[in-house]
Formats: C-alpha cells, sequence, structure tokens
C-alpha cells in the first residue's frame, strides 16, 4: 500500500506519494498579481479577496509579503544618495518591481522600463501604455517635461514617465509614494 501525504499550498490542497521525494516547490505567482496603488500594492489572497501591502508598513512585514506572492528578491541594498537625507533601502523583484524603504518602513514602489506590461495600475495602465490609454484612464493626469524626461502625475494614482508626449507615447516606468528619483 502507498502512503500519502497531504499539504496545503496556497490554500489548495495536494496529495504526494511518500516516496522520499521533496514536494514540488511553491510556484511563485507572476508579477502580474499585483495591482499597483497610489499607497501601496494590492493583490488577491488564497481566499480571492484584496489585500493591501500599504506604505508605513516595516521594510521585513513588506519584503515577506511581496516575496510570498512573487518569490524572492533578485537583489536588495542602499541608494545612499537620494535626497530625502537619509539612505534609501530597495528590494528588487521579477517583473521590474522595486520596493523602496525610509527609515526601515515600506515607502514607494517603481517599475522599471523593462517592468512586466502585466503589472498595472487599477485602471489597467501600465509599461507600454499608450499616452492615450492613459489620459482615457486618468483624465485629470498631468504630463510635463522636465530635466527628467516626460512626466505624468496623477492625484490619487501612480505616476511615472512615458517617452514622448504624443498620443503614441509609451509608459516607459511607474511609481508611487517616495522613491530615489521623485519624493
Amino acid at each position: 500500500m502507498l502512503k500519502r501525504s497531504m499539504i496545503v499550498v496556497a490554500g489548495a490542497l495536494c496529495v504526494l506519494p511518500l516516496l522520499g521525494m521533496a514536494p514540488p516547490p511553491h510556484p511563485a505567482i507572476t508579477p502580474a498579481a499585483w495591482t499597483l496603488a497610489e499607497d501601496g500594492l494590492v493583490w488577491k489572497g488564497p481566499d480571492g479577496k484584496p489585500r493591501k501591502l500599504a506604505f508605513g508598513v516595516s521594510r521585513a512585514a513588506a519584503i515577506a509579503a511581496v516575496t510570498a506572492v512573487s518569490g524572492k528578491p533578485l537583489a536588495s541594498g542602499t541608494y545612499p544618495d537620494c535626497g530625502q537625507g537619509v539612505p534609501m533601502g530597495h528590494a528588487d523583484f521579477r517583473g521590474g518591481l522595486s520596493l523602496l524603504f525610509l527609515r526601515g518602513k515600506f515607502s514607494g514602489w517603481e517599475v522599471s522600463d523593462k517592468g512586466d506590461p502585466k503589472l498595472r495600475t487599477a485602471r489597467g495602465v501600465g509599461i507600454g501604455a499608450t499616452r492615450a490609454a492613459l489620459k482615457a484612464a486618468y483624465p485629470k493626469v498631468e504630463i510635463a517635461e522636465d530635466s527628467l524626461g516626460v512626466q505624468f502625475t496623477n492625484e490619487g494614482a501612480p505616476s511615472g514617465f512615458i517617452d514622448e508626449d504624443t498620443p503614441k507615447g509609451r509608459v516607459t516606468s511607474l511609481y508611487a509614494g517616495e522613491t530615489c528619483a521623485i519624493s
């Protein structure tokens, strides 16, 4: 008779034969599991209900939460010269998502130009979205060119950069909270 072991992985019951083999590793959910919010990150828990990782939680809690959903950070460290007067910590995850930390607290996030285009705001804006789609999703968005490039800002929504201020211009990065380039 073959003995079986039962384990629970992300809310799903798995039955595995006990053959001296380790259970398969828990597959990390894709970066697209996150919704980019002005005040943190949102994801659906195992019960399907939204969960929020809000700015202000400890660095350890923020990294643990994102690790549980997206896997371990690819890199982490400190940006010593970010203008807030103290070094800013960061943890970089798959999909181009970076968490940022000031004084040991989750203070912001960024999605790089190489970020997963499935990482999106609640209104569907992500890397590669056109300026026209950005304006349709956020009619009050402000777009201006400055020394850093063509930047868009949204009151009550994430902000970022586009490659050109034309209807076909594309979103190249997104951010919210206190970040290294923008605070």
